[in-house]
């Protein structure tokens, strides 16, 4: 899995041959409304996939009170993630095509059709960066449901070109996190109160922020907290 576009050779075959099979069943939505819901898709891709990385490289996940539990909520955060990564382009993506239209006019406009994209990501990425960069308490999985959570049934946005979402039971994944959450923070994982509130602020700021056209060049990808 990519890590970012240095593992990407730099001719344009190589550039074109990741774009697309970065995602192969891609759903582009024209709409701002709805590339925010992308963007908020892109972030949890790219969240869930590196989460999931490390917990294979380390081998096991952590324990979420019974095992059923633990299965329950993994499993589905893994189904979730497959989904998406059919459906929805991650980080990576962005950053290649951003880099490869540095060095070949090809992918310039490309790039400047994604930088609606780009701004609604990196808004999300400058937010968690600014509350995260002093801490290793972090649960990535928790913050991407209950970021989910929020935008789809609280905000009530339109997941239309995304209907595998309407199979995740959301409420219940954050109920078994809530209910585990005296084990979660004697691991020192996370404090589920702070992570919560995080989510809904990224979720507001993300609502209420309006994109500016860039007419001088194409927009840069910022990198979240991993």
């Amino acid at each position: 899995m990519l890590r970012d576009c240095s593992q990407v050779e730099n001719t344009p075959e190589s550039i074109e041959y990741f774009l697309k099979n970065n995602c192969t069943q891609r759903v582009k939505p024209s709409l701002l409304r709805d590339v925010k819901t992308e963007a908020l898709l892109v972030f949890a891709r790219t969240a869930l996939e590196r989460y999931f990385d490390q917990i294979d490289a380390q081998g096991g996940y952590p324990k979420l009170g019974s095992e059923e539990d633990t299965r329950f909520v993994y499993d589905t955060l893994r189904r979730l993630r497959d989904q998406l990564q059919s459906h929805v382009i991650n980080v990576d993506y962005l950053i290649v095509a951003v880099k490869g239209a540095e060095n070949y006019p090809q992918f310039r406009l490309l790039a400047k059709h994604e930088e609606p994209l780009i701004w609604y990501y990196n808004v999300m990425a400058k937010k968690i960066v600014s509350y995260f960069s002093d801490t290793t308490s972090f649960i990535p999985e928790f913050l991407i449901v209950c970021m989910l959570n929020h935008w789809i049934h609280e905000e009530e946005k339109s997941i239309h070109w995304y209907p595998f979402l309407k199979e995740i039971d959301f409420s219940t994944l954050i109920d078994v996190f809530e209910s585990n959450r005296d084990i979660i923070e004697q691991r020192k994982d996370g404090v589920i109160t702070e992570l919560f509130n995080v989510a809904i602020s990224m979720v507001e700021k993300l609502k209420t922020e309006k994109y500016k056209p860039n007419t001088q060049r194409v927009s840069k990808v910022r990198m979240k907290k991993k």
